[in-house]
Parts: structure tokens; C-alpha cells; sequence
């Protein structure tokens, strides 16, 4: 555990920026009062546009940057000041955005993050309580990328389980398409015509 203040200045300065912009999809499972929940998320953290479709009842709530608009099922329910963007956003897609989370020593947040610690490809921001200095959590986050796995304190716990690209896909040019290769799942190369 690194508690020198350089070393927690530069976690804390990836962990904020919430990953290398690129868009993902996830499954998110959301943790508070005993009560679990599971989300399929899709998100672009650079945009501000995410979907999170609840996977007990597949309800699916989304964000338009553009209108500053939540949406449920395609309805818009609410709009957000640009001050609560992304505070306000629900518990199923705040992995993806950590100015979210209350840890930043902000005046209105309850954590701050008072050491590091780097274990093999991941780094743990440790978060002590601001008006009990006995409680903690953590922010996990993956070193390389940026993007949060988990948050853990006594009273909620938010996980981020990405699906794992294989690393031997080769280059991908998404128009190139030679004879005797592979389309991708529904696509035809085009039969010659019999007609003269």
C-alpha cells in the first residue's frame, strides 16, 4: 500500500478520467441493503451516452447527451442540469463515470482516497470516511485502461464484468472483405447474375 502523496495523485488522476474513451459494453451489477441488481450496460464515457437494460425485467434507461434527457423505454422521463451530469446518473452505469461516486474529497462527497495499491493489472484507490476515519472502501480500476471494475464501501457495492476480446484477432479493417474469408454473422458475398 503507497499512501505518498505522488503516487496517490496520479491513481487518482486515472481513476477520475473513467478509461481511454472508448465505447464498451458490460454487465453491472449493483449491490445495496441486501438487495442486488443486474444491469447489461453499453456506454461511450468520452459522450456521455450510455444504456443500462435491467435484466430482471428488461427495462432500459438511457441517456441523450444532446437533450440532457433520461429515457426509459425510448420515453423521456426527466431532464439533468449540466451540474448533475454525471452525479445523477443511476447506480447501473457509475462504474463508467466515477465523478459519480461521493470519494473525491469533494465538500458534498463522503469518501476521500487516502493510499494506493497496484496489484498485477489493476490499481485500488483505499477510501476512508470523512466523518469517521474507521470506515473505508475501495476503487478499483484497471491500470492500463483507466476503466473501473468495482467500488466497495460498508453500505453499497457496484462490479463492472466486461467481456474479454481475444487477443489474436488480427487486424480488423471493417470493409475489407477478400474471397474464401469470412463475413461477419448475416452477410453474403454477392452471387453473379445468370442474366446476359
Amino acid at each position: 500500500m503507497d499512501t505518498s502523496s505522488e503516487q496517490l495523485a496520479i491513481a487518482i488522476g486515472k481513476a477520475m478520467v473513467g478509461g481511454d474513451g472508448t465505447s464498451y459494453d458490460a454487465i453491472s451489477l449493483c449491490q445495496a441493503g441486501g438487495h442486488t441488481e443486474r444491469y447489461a450496460i453499453s456506454v461511450l464515457p468520452r459522450g456521455f451516452i450510455w444504456s443500462a437494460t435491467r435484466l430482471l425485467d428488461g427495462t432500459t434507461q438511457s441517456f441523450d447527451p444532446h437533450t440532457m434527457t433520461v429515457q426509459v423505454d425510448g420515453a423521456a422521463q426527466h431532464s439533468l442540469s449540466i451540474e448533475r451530469v454525471p452525479r445523477a446518473f443511476p447506480e447501473s452505469v457509475q462504474l463508467a463515470f466515477p465523478l459519480s461516486f461521493p470519494i473525491w474529497g469533494r465538500s458534498m462527497d463522503s469518501y476521500h482516497p487516502a493510499a494506493v495499491e497496484i496489484n498485477g493489472t489493476d490499481t485500488t484507490l483505499l477510501l476512508r470516511h470523512r466523518s469517521d476515519p474507521t470506515i473505508f472502501g475501495s476503487f478499483t480500476f484497471e491500470t492500463e485502461s483507466g476503466i473501473a471494475k468495482s467500488y466497495f464501501t460498508p453500505s453499497e457495492v457496484r462490479k463492472l464484468e466486461r467481456e474479454s476480446k481475444p487477443d489474436d484477432v488480427g487486424i480488423d479493417f471493417g470493409f475489407v472483405a477478400g474471397i474464401g474469408e469470412s463475413l461477419p454473422p448475416g452477410m453474403q458475398y454477392p452471387t453473379k447474375s445468370t442474366q446476359t
